[in-house]
């Protein structure tokens, strides 16, 4: 069987580093996977597909450079990744030349290999799994999401759906939305249709109580 030829990319920098187009909904999931060839060798996966496998004195470095140039292909909010990202981290940072150092005390040990995946396994700072929330989350893309645009991705409703819900010419909805000029007559539509959505939960929670 012909294995797999590994895609390392040697140098993760904002120019090799490939960025994908998001997708809505749970199969979003983004994954920084640790590789066996160096431990500050990582591969990006997201959705299920890889997007190579870079190296980089730092997980720290890659995943912030990974969110700042998703938040920038998005028209996003660059500037507060840090910020958001330091919210998730642990007390330690990773270093290349310290890994390496900690790896070459262990060479000569009996336990030699169940030392080196310790080590690689405890020197991580930013977590190495994101949800597609998570994902939207740092690059403030939930944020700079208009009511409409909101409302339709939680609730997975087509545009021509909510329109008809609240009342409103869906060509009308659909100019708000993409312009990003929504009237706070249809804002107040959509905030009633959601709190209608959540009375008709919680009723339904009731029901099924008694």
């Amino acid at each position: 069987m012909k294995l797999k030829k590994e895609n390392i990319i040697p140098t993760a920098t904002p120019g090799t580093v490939r960025i994908p187009k998001l997708k809505k909904g749970v199969d979003g999931k983004l994954l920084f996977s640790k590789t066996s060839s160096h431990p500050l060798s990582i591969e990006i996966i997201y959705s299920d597909k890889s997007l190579g496998t870079y190296e980089t004195n730092s997980f720290n470095e890659i995943i912030l450079l990974f969110f700042k140039k998703l938040a920038k292909f998005n028209n996003s909010y660059i500037n507060d990744v840090d910020e958001k990202l330091e919210k998730l981290e642990k007390i330690y940072l990773v270093d290349k030349y310290f890994v390496n150092e900690q790896l070459s005390k262990v060479e000569n040990s009996q336990n030699k290999e169940i030392e080196k995946q310790n080590i690689i396994q405890n020197f991580t700072s930013y977590p190495l799994e994101y949800s597609d929330s998570e994902v939207n989350d740092i690059i403030g893309l939930i944020e700079k999401q208009n009511i409409i645009r909101r409302t339709l991705d939680e609730y997975s409703l087509l545009m021509k759906d909510l329109a008809s819900s609240i009342g409103i010419n869906v060509n009308t909805l659909r100019s708000q939305a993409s312009k990003n000029e929504v009237t706070t007559q249809t804002k107040r539509a959509i905030e009633l249709y959601i709190e209608n959505i959540q009375l008709k939960k919680e009723l339904e929670k009731y029901k099924n109580n008694k």
